[in-house]
């Protein structure tokens, strides 16, 4: 075999079926190569890079699966930069193939050459340049691995073209080692100071982030909080994990999060901090952050222990492991008063949203949108104020069934990433939330998803504008409302240019009359919802005030 059949060859035996990406000069053996293999694989093509990588994305956060693109050298290569930052920040597992010019080239400004292994080397777990065809088949062994394990996140293996070409010799694998080696053991007296902490503790809180889902353990994580009755708050990334509609949940923490989870935080007097960061977006103010509690961090990652927020106890390791052994020493309690104070404050400050007299506005629109789903149903968004709008508003009680460009905020993440989503989950409806301003960016993908018939319930909230821009340049810089204000496209003739058939709605009444007759539709269909271009997002924390500042209106 040469270096592209053999690339196949590894890749099938690790359980890859599926490939997003654009054939490219530089990589046309490993495209020829693919298209042996005939039903083998499945090659989804997307209209521009960018937009493969979201794809794969979408595909692994909704699947657990590792999400495989393919792109040339050059601008192929650089176009994949964002995907690759935003699988980064959230810890999705991804394998990027990029060609490149052969090796007697490079270094030489050759056509379409760039330094794509320098270049993506700060985004990504690791990155390789395969210089020897032998050594195709342990690199893609040990990257698949190294993309999976551990903390997920992305990795990239660059092949020149001759390397693709070349024949391989020998065959060789990589052993992976038979434990971790950055991970260090947690001792008996760490158990027994945690043990001690669960033991005492009169306002407990588990606070839930995406290494949860990423690890598969949210069985795991709802039995510990209901066998401890330790409330329950959780990070964008964290969406379904615990039932949104859980006695035990208190909704989403943070810059948007509700009232109750917030204060929740702040008043805790110990917080269990599984699979989080501590990132700035749920912190507020870092040094008025749960300043009566002690935490304990249970986390993969050695280095985000300690990073943001002090943590009195620092669990490294598998949460697999961990969680078990929490609930093994975790004293089976009611917290009555604690739970008394939770259910007051829910009472005093649930979500309220001001009703429009002209028309819908967003969380109007959501509630209605979520009564015609189904909890396995994967949503989707952009981002943007509808994004936090929807993590408030459309309740997700699965893991996998929330999806959303958290730590890079990526706009433009989220059509492709429906697309991958549908790709990796094809019996699941997956619906798309997105904003007028975000979908524009990768506006060309529709040509995609009428190419593959992927049946994507497209619903756009179109307030005229980058909405989330315009609510920060209206409550912290005079309401000067610059560059955010679109003339947008008839969006409902635009899909019907690809073929998809659309609506558009301005009520109640008529958005749950074209939910229905969508629910007839075999195939993408675009649902435009217009809603108020002044709403903002509450509950709100402005940007470096502490958790306790909630603005509710």
């Amino acid at each position: 075999m040469n270096g592209s059949q053999w690339t196949w060859n590894v890749l099938k035996s690790l359980n890859v079926d599926t490939v997003f990406g654009i054939p490219g000069g530089a990589i046309l053996p490993l495209v020829d190569a693919m298209a042996l293999e005939g039903d083998a694989l499945t090659f989804i093509v997307t209209r521009h890079e960018a937009a493969a990588v979201h794809a794969a994305d979408g595909y692994s956060r909704a699947s657990g699966r590792i999400g495989v693109v393919l792109v040339t050298s050059g601008p192929g290569g650089t176009n994949v930069l964002t995907g690759l930052s935003t699988a980064m920040a959230d810890s999705v597992p991804l394998l990027v193939l990029i060609g490149q010019v052969p090796t007697t080239l490079i270094g030489t400004d050759a056509f379409q050459e760039a330094d794509l292994f320098t270049m993506t080397m700060p985004v990504v777990k690791h990155s390789w340049r395969i210089a020897d065809p032998n050594r195709i088949g342990p690199t893609l062994e040990e990257a698949v691995h190294m993309a999976t394990h551990g903390r997920p996140g992305p990795v990239v293996v660059e092949l020149p073209k001759d390397v693709q070409l070349a024949e391989v010799s020998e065959v060789s694998h990589w052993v992976a080692p038979a434990a971790n080696p950055w991970l260090p053991s947690i001792s008996s007296l760490q158990w027994a100071r945690v043990r001690s902490l669960m033991r005492f503790c009169r306002r407990p809180l588990i606070y839930l982030g995406g290494g949860v889902t990423a690890s598969g353990t949210a069985p795991m994580a709802r039995a510990l909080a209901e066998h401890f009755k330790a409330p329950v708050v959780s990070t964008l990334m964290g969406l379904g994990v615990m039932p949104q509609q859980h006695p035990l949940f208190l909704g989403m923490v943070g810059m948007h999060g509700t009232w109750t989870a917030n204060h929740a935080v702040q008043d805790a007097d110990l917080i269990l901090a599984l699979g989080v960061r501590f990132d700035d977006r749920v912190t507020g103010r870092v040094t008025e952050f749960a300043p009566k509690a002690k935490i304990i961090h249970a986390e993969i990652d050695p280095a985000e222990i300690g990073k943001i927020v002090h943590c009195d106890i620092a669990l490294n390791g598998d949460l697999r492991a961990i969680l078990p052994k929490l609930k093994r020493i975790a004293p089976k309690r009611e917290h009555r008063v604690w739970q008394r104070q939770l259910d007051a404050w829910r009472n005093e400050h649930p979500l309220r949203y001001r009703s429009s007299l002209t028309g819908l506005t967003v969380p109007q629109a959501l509630e209605i949108i979520a009564r015609h789903l189904e909890p396995d149903h994967i949503v989707v968004t952009e981002v943007g104020q509808h994004q936090m709008w929807a993590a408030l508003y459309i309740p997700r009680s699965i893991p996998r069934r929330f999806i959303s460009s958290g730590g890079l905020g990526t706009m433009g993440y989220g059509f492709p990433a429906a697309m991958g989503a549908q790709v990796g989950c094809p019996r699941q409806r997956v619906c798309l939330i997105a904003g007028d301003g975000s979908i524009q960016m990768n506006l060309q993908e529709f040509a995609t998803m009428t190419q593959y018939r992927l049946p994507i319930w497209t619903i756009i909230m179109n307030n005229a504008g980058h909405g989330m821009v315009r609510q920060w340049q209206d409550l912290f810089h005079g309401q000067r409302r610059h560059g955010v204000l679109l003339e947008n496209p008839d969006f409902v003739k635009l899909a019907a240019a690809f073929r998809i058939p659309g609506f558009s709605v301005g009520s109640a009444g008529a958005l749950a009359e074209a939910l229905e007759t969508m629910r007839t539709v075999d195939g993408p269909v675009l649902l435009e919802v217009f809603v108020d271009q002044d709403d903002h997002v509450y509950p709100m924390v402005p940007s470096g005030q502490p958790l306790s500042m909630v603005l509710e209106e």
